[in-house]
């Protein structure tokens, strides 16, 4: 057993473990709270942007706006129109209305699962841990991206985690996020 297997070992004990002291309900705050939670708001509006746009009142509401825009006529709102401020507008609106709602989603949920009845609190328990452990395999598979995108397959760390007892030199270098990444790339390349 490498040196690489027992940090993982321990870092899976220390997830699992604070996701059953924790519960579901705490442990999904601490993990949709911060940074982590902007983004997942930025990833929510992403999908969202052309489902609301496209909607009766929302179109009626920008249309206004740019129609006002163009009454003024003044050097500045002509700027503004062609920075497209009516959609910059409408994305900063549906980002706090995203963050909004995520907040409140997860306060209730927080609120279900921490109810003091003994069945819920065995499901807060045990749900707690699996998110504990999805929260392990994910910080995992992006630390591994990290390395990877440092070091590659012929670094020094590929070679101290070659002949992983639990496999952590395949997942190093057959990481799902590779492919995220290729397509992104390749789509921004154009190729």
């Amino acid at each position: 057993m490498l040196t690489i297997d027992i940090v993982a070992m321990v870092a899976a004990a220390v997830f699992l473990l604070g996701g059953i002291f924790l519960g579901f309900g705490a442990t999904l705050k601490l993990l949709t709270g911060g940074l982590v939670g902007k983004i997942i708001s930025v990833v929510v509006c992403y999908f969202l942007f052309g489902v609301v746009l496209a909607l009766p009142f929302v179109q009626a509401l920008l249309d206004k706006l740019v129609t006002a825009l163009h009454e003024n006529g003044s050097g500045i709102c002509q700027v503004l129109l062609y920075i497209r401020l009516d959609l910059i507008v409408f994305a900063v609106a549906l980002f706090f209305a995203v963050q909004l709602l995520r907040i409140w989603l997860v306060s209730l949920v927080k609120t279900i699962f921490e109810m003091d009845r003994k069945p819920m609190r065995i499901l807060n328990k045990l749900l707690g841990a699996l998110l504990g452990v999805v929260s392990f395999i994910i910080v995992s598979l992006i630390v591994l991206q990290i390395l990877w995108w440092i070091g590659g397959d012929d670094g020094d760390f590929f070679y101290a985690i070659e002949g992983s007892a639990f496999g952590i030199d395949f997942v190093y270098k057959n990481n799902p996020l590779n492919s995220i990444f290729t397509t992104i790339y390749k789509a921004i390349a154009m190729e």
